[in-house]
């Protein structure tokens, strides 16, 4: 406000605050192409929006059409870059929308540097003077991981163990849970490598956000390790068949050490991890052959599972 109304003498710059505070959002991820995304979607919509108020006119037909034309315009240039989230679709519109309702010589122009203005700033607060920690993004998605794959495999362990079946919907609902942290990691591990790229003060941090975003990649085989491991479980306790206890004890010891990573803090201490990697390389060096239908398939992801954490737990 104080650049577009006192420096530049506009009237009303409502926008400039309104478009710094849409870009920084309450995320600290993607805040770079935050920006960009509703730079382009507030120049598509004033020149959807001027042309439509030439040729129409402004009334509620035109605001009615400005909407239709400009998302379907938003939603077939929304590709790649521009296809993450909503801010483009949704600023296009409303940038349609303001220069059609508020119509008079130069709205579409001021809209637009309203928007440049707001952009600049949040672009100079957020990824400048307050960019993202990128470890920490990296770590708590990391945690977040850890956690949903830790009580979907504790759950697993104890319907195992007492030989009932999981209630109508858990199955689905632990692995949605899962799928949502991974697509959080991603956009994490996205965000840490954009931010010591673009923001100056994390350029030191190059290296070792790295290493951490190798270690962390891990995670995804982690997951469908786990996931594989309980759908196979839901399906035998599904179809009454008898598993035996030590399967269930070297599953139950994975999801223990998930939690005691989950909870602890980071980065871990070479005491947290060495002692974890001897609990799991134990878990998977007890596995012996089993005869159970599918409790040698089990065996085989516990076997899985149990490597990948130990990647994990390796050094970066």
């Amino acid at each position: 406000w104080l650049l577009a109304h006192d420096a530049l003498g506009r009237a009303q710059p409502f926008f400039a605050p309104i478009a710094a505070a849409l870009a920084l959002s309450t995320s600290a991820t993607r805040r770079a192409r935050r920006i960009v995304q509703m730079l382009a979607g507030v120049l598509l919509g004033i020149g959807v929006g001027e042309a439509a108020s030439a040729v129409m006119g402004t009334n509620a037909l035109t605001i009615g059409i400005v909407v239709l034309v400009t998302m379907a315009a938003a939603l077939v240039a929304g590709v790649g870059f521009f296809s993450e989230g909503m801010m483009f679709v949704n600023q296009s519109a409303a940038a349609a929308i303001l220069v059609v309702a508020l119509h008079r010589a130069g709205t579409g122009s001021e809209r637009l540097v309203d928007a440049l203005i707001g952009g600049g700033v949040a672009g100079i607060i957020g990824v400048g003077l307050f960019p993202a920690q990128p470890l920490a993004l990296l770590r708590s998605a990391e945690r977040e991981v850890l956690r949903s794959l830790a009580g979907a495999l504790g759950r697993v362990g104890d319907l195992l163990s007492d030989g009932i079946r999981a209630e109508p919907g858990w199955t689905i609902a632990a692995a949605q849970d899962i799928h949502r942290q991974l697509a959080e990691l991603a956009q994490a591990r996205l965000t840490a490598r954009a931010n010591v790229r673009v923001a100056p003060r994390r350029w030191r941090l190059r290296g070792e956000v790295a290493r951490e975003d190798q270690r962390i990649s891990q995670l995804d085989l982690l997951a469908n390790a786990g996931l594989s491991l309980f759908r196979v479980a839901i399906d035998a306790l599904d179809e009454g068949e008898s598993l035996p206890r030590e399967l269930c004890a070297n599953l139950d010891e994975l999801a223990k050490v998930l939690g005691l990573l989950a909870a602890a803090a980071q980065p871990w201490t070479e005491e947290l991890r060495a002692g974890a990697a001897a609990r799991v390389a134990a878990t998977v060096d007890a596995l012996a052959p089993v005869s159970a239908p599918r409790a040698p398939i089990l065996a085989s992801l516990v076997r899985a599972t149990g490597r990948d954490l130990l990647a994990i737990l390796a050094e970066p």
